[in-house]
Protein backbone atom coordinates (compact mmCIF):
# COMPACT_ATOMS: atom_id res chain seq x y z
CA UNK A 1 0.00 0.00 0.00
CA UNK A 2 1.15 3.70 -0.86
CA UNK A 3 -0.02 6.90 0.68
CA UNK A 4 0.90 9.97 -1.29
CA UNK A 5 -0.56 13.27 0.36
CA UNK A 6 -1.91 15.20 -3.06
CA UNK A 7 -3.32 19.10 -3.65
CA UNK A 8 -7.33 18.44 -2.96
CA UNK A 9 -7.85 20.81 -5.96
CA UNK A 10 -6.12 18.68 -8.58
CA UNK A 11 -9.31 16.97 -9.79
CA UNK A 12 -11.62 18.37 -12.74
CA UNK A 13 -14.91 16.94 -11.55
CA UNK A 14 -16.84 14.82 -9.07
CA UNK A 15 -19.83 12.40 -8.69
CA UNK A 16 -22.25 11.84 -5.80
CA UNK A 17 -24.32 8.91 -7.88
CA UNK A 18 -21.68 5.91 -8.10
CA UNK A 19 -23.11 2.82 -9.86
CA UNK A 20 -21.40 -0.56 -7.90
CA UNK A 21 -21.43 -4.09 -9.71
CA UNK A 22 -21.33 -7.14 -7.69
CA UNK A 23 -19.92 -10.20 -9.31
CA UNK A 24 -20.47 -13.49 -7.97
CA UNK A 25 -18.61 -16.11 -9.24
CA UNK A 26 -21.14 -19.05 -9.61
CA UNK A 27 -18.32 -21.89 -11.21
CA UNK A 28 -16.84 -24.17 -11.30
CA UNK A 29 -16.68 -22.89 -14.55
CA UNK A 30 -17.07 -19.25 -15.65
CA UNK A 31 -20.48 -18.91 -15.07
CA UNK A 32 -20.74 -15.40 -13.23
CA UNK A 33 -24.20 -13.77 -11.54
CA UNK A 34 -23.77 -9.72 -11.87
CA UNK A 35 -25.77 -7.37 -10.10
CA UNK A 36 -25.68 -3.55 -10.22
CA UNK A 37 -26.14 -1.38 -7.24
CA UNK A 38 -27.44 2.40 -7.64
CA UNK A 39 -28.02 5.06 -5.18
CA UNK A 40 -25.91 3.05 -3.14
CA UNK A 41 -22.41 3.34 -0.87
CA UNK A 42 -19.99 0.65 -1.17
CA UNK A 43 -21.06 -0.22 2.71
CA UNK A 44 -24.26 -0.84 1.37
CA UNK A 45 -22.91 -3.27 -1.48
CA UNK A 46 -20.62 -4.63 0.90
CA UNK A 47 -23.40 -5.86 3.19
CA UNK A 48 -25.44 -7.18 0.04
CA UNK A 49 -22.54 -9.41 -0.96
CA UNK A 50 -22.12 -10.80 2.49
CA UNK A 51 -26.13 -12.35 1.94
CA UNK A 52 -26.13 -12.55 -2.27
CA UNK A 53 -22.56 -14.34 -2.43
CA UNK A 54 -22.51 -16.44 0.70
CA UNK A 55 -20.54 -19.52 -0.07
CA UNK A 56 -19.56 -17.96 -2.87
CA UNK A 57 -16.05 -16.01 -4.52
CA UNK A 58 -17.51 -12.51 -5.12
CA UNK A 59 -16.11 -9.14 -5.99
CA UNK A 60 -16.78 -5.43 -6.31
CA UNK A 61 -16.13 -2.90 -8.59
CA UNK A 62 -17.37 0.47 -9.75
CA UNK A 63 -19.20 0.98 -13.19
CA UNK A 64 -17.62 3.91 -15.22
CA UNK A 65 -18.66 5.16 -18.34
CA UNK A 66 -16.07 6.69 -20.31
CA UNK A 67 -16.95 8.95 -23.50
CA UNK A 68 -14.16 7.47 -25.55
CA UNK A 69 -13.98 3.88 -24.34
CA UNK A 70 -17.28 3.13 -23.24
CA UNK A 71 -18.20 1.55 -19.97
CA UNK A 72 -15.24 -0.04 -17.87
CA UNK A 73 -14.68 -1.60 -14.34
CA UNK A 74 -12.33 -0.27 -11.36
CA UNK A 75 -11.69 -3.19 -8.88
CA UNK A 76 -12.88 -1.97 -5.31
CA UNK A 77 -13.00 -5.50 -3.72
CA UNK A 78 -11.45 -8.35 -5.26
CA UNK A 79 -10.72 -8.77 -8.88
CA UNK A 80 -12.40 -10.48 -11.99
CA UNK A 81 -11.43 -14.11 -10.95
CA UNK A 82 -12.03 -15.25 -14.40
CA UNK A 83 -8.79 -13.58 -14.98
CA UNK A 84 -5.68 -15.19 -14.47
CA UNK A 85 -3.05 -13.27 -12.33
CA UNK A 86 -0.59 -11.71 -14.23
CA UNK A 87 0.93 -9.30 -11.02
CA UNK A 88 1.53 -9.15 -7.61
CA UNK A 89 -1.19 -6.66 -7.07
CA UNK A 90 -3.44 -9.25 -9.16
CA UNK A 91 -2.47 -12.47 -6.66
CA UNK A 92 -3.35 -10.07 -3.34
CA UNK A 93 -7.06 -9.41 -4.92
CA UNK A 94 -7.72 -13.16 -6.05
CA UNK A 95 -6.46 -13.78 -2.51
CA UNK A 96 -8.76 -11.73 -0.66
CA UNK A 97 -11.36 -13.11 -2.47
CA UNK A 98 -10.32 -17.26 -1.98
CA UNK A 99 -9.61 -16.39 2.03
CA UNK A 100 -12.76 -15.20 2.12
CA UNK A 101 -14.54 -18.02 0.85
CA UNK A 102 -12.07 -20.67 2.40
CA UNK A 103 -12.24 -19.19 6.09
CA UNK A 104 -16.06 -19.58 5.67
CA UNK A 105 -15.68 -23.21 4.61
CA UNK A 106 -13.79 -23.57 7.54
CA UNK A 107 -16.33 -22.43 10.11
CA UNK A 108 -18.45 -24.98 8.68
CA UNK A 109 -16.16 -27.62 8.89
CA UNK A 110 -16.09 -27.96 4.84
CA UNK A 111 -13.39 -29.33 2.89
CA UNK A 112 -11.13 -26.37 2.06
CA UNK A 113 -11.83 -26.53 -1.68
CA UNK A 114 -12.48 -23.89 -4.31
CA UNK A 115 -15.61 -24.25 -6.36
CA UNK A 116 -13.46 -25.85 -8.84
CA UNK A 117 -12.61 -28.33 -6.23
CA UNK A 118 -8.69 -27.77 -5.70
CA UNK A 119 -7.23 -26.67 -2.55
CA UNK A 120 -5.07 -23.25 -2.55
CA UNK A 121 -1.66 -23.82 -1.26
CA UNK A 122 0.60 -20.71 -0.34
CA UNK A 123 4.59 -20.72 -1.34
CA UNK A 124 6.60 -18.80 0.47
CA UNK A 125 9.30 -18.67 2.93
CA UNK A 126 9.20 -18.46 6.79
CA UNK A 127 11.67 -18.50 9.75
CA UNK A 128 12.01 -21.80 11.75
CA UNK A 129 10.29 -23.98 8.87
CA UNK A 130 12.16 -26.69 6.49
CA UNK A 131 9.25 -26.14 3.72
CA UNK A 132 7.79 -22.99 2.20
CA UNK A 133 4.51 -24.37 1.75
CA UNK A 134 1.39 -24.03 3.66
CA UNK A 135 -2.58 -23.83 3.56
CA UNK A 136 -4.50 -21.61 5.09
CA UNK A 137 -7.58 -22.53 7.37
CA UNK A 138 -6.35 -25.96 7.54
CA UNK A 139 -5.22 -27.91 11.43
CA UNK A 140 -1.71 -28.59 9.86
CA UNK A 141 -0.91 -25.37 8.32
CA UNK A 142 2.20 -25.81 7.65
CA UNK A 143 2.45 -28.64 4.28
CA UNK A 144 5.70 -30.92 3.52
CA UNK A 145 6.75 -32.13 0.27
CA UNK A 146 5.47 -35.47 0.81
CA UNK A 147 2.24 -34.20 1.93
CA UNK A 148 1.73 -33.06 -1.33
CA UNK A 149 3.44 -36.18 -3.00
CA UNK A 150 5.99 -33.41 -5.07
CA UNK A 151 8.65 -35.36 -7.34
CA UNK A 152 12.41 -35.64 -5.33
CA UNK A 153 13.75 -32.91 -8.00
CA UNK A 154 11.17 -30.55 -7.26
CA UNK A 155 11.34 -31.04 -3.65
CA UNK A 156 14.68 -30.90 -2.99
CA UNK A 157 14.83 -27.66 -5.20
CA UNK A 158 12.14 -25.92 -3.21
CA UNK A 159 13.97 -26.96 0.02
CA UNK A 160 17.40 -25.83 -0.80
CA UNK A 161 15.52 -22.26 -2.18
CA UNK A 162 14.02 -21.82 1.69
CA UNK A 163 17.15 -22.55 2.88
CA UNK A 164 18.85 -20.01 0.99
CA UNK A 165 16.34 -17.96 1.99
CA UNK A 166 16.79 -18.72 5.96
CA UNK A 167 20.50 -19.03 5.46
CA UNK A 168 20.75 -14.68 5.51
CA UNK A 169 20.33 -12.52 8.45
CA UNK A 170 16.85 -11.32 9.15
CA UNK A 171 17.51 -7.71 8.25
CA UNK A 172 19.95 -9.08 5.28
CA UNK A 173 18.50 -8.40 1.47
CA UNK A 174 17.14 -10.51 -0.61
CA UNK A 175 19.82 -12.68 -2.30
CA UNK A 176 20.43 -12.19 -5.52
CA UNK A 177 17.98 -14.59 -8.62
CA UNK A 178 16.47 -15.97 -5.32
CA UNK A 179 13.01 -14.10 -6.46
CA UNK A 180 13.34 -15.23 -10.33
CA UNK A 181 14.19 -18.70 -8.69
CA UNK A 182 11.26 -18.83 -6.74
CA UNK A 183 9.09 -17.81 -10.39
CA UNK A 184 10.23 -20.44 -11.63
CA UNK A 185 9.79 -23.02 -8.31
CA UNK A 186 6.05 -21.61 -8.64
CA UNK A 187 5.43 -22.67 -12.61
CA UNK A 188 7.01 -26.10 -11.95
CA UNK A 189 4.48 -26.22 -8.56
CA UNK A 190 1.73 -25.28 -10.72
CA UNK A 191 2.32 -28.19 -13.21
CA UNK A 192 2.99 -30.82 -10.81
CA UNK A 193 -0.15 -30.10 -8.38
CA UNK A 194 -2.35 -28.75 -11.38
CA UNK A 195 -5.41 -31.02 -11.00
CA UNK A 196 -4.97 -31.15 -6.92
CA UNK A 197 -4.49 -27.07 -6.27
CA UNK A 198 -3.93 -23.40 -6.90
CA UNK A 199 -0.48 -22.30 -6.22
CA UNK A 200 -0.39 -18.94 -4.98
CA UNK A 201 2.79 -17.32 -4.96
CA UNK A 202 2.79 -15.14 -1.88
CA UNK A 203 6.53 -14.73 -1.95
CA UNK A 204 6.32 -12.38 -4.74
CA UNK A 205 4.97 -9.04 -3.28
Amino acid sequence: MRAIEVDERDSSWESDDPRYRLYVFTGPGSAVRTIDFIDSQLRDVESAAQTVGVDQLWSIALVVDDPRRGRGLIWLVGTDYNSPPSSSREWRNRAEMQNRYLSKRALKNLPLTLPDGRRVIRLFPDWGVEWPLWESFSASYTLTADDLGLTPTLATDLYAWNLRWQSRSEDDPIPDGWTEQGRALHARLEVELESVAEVRPDFDR
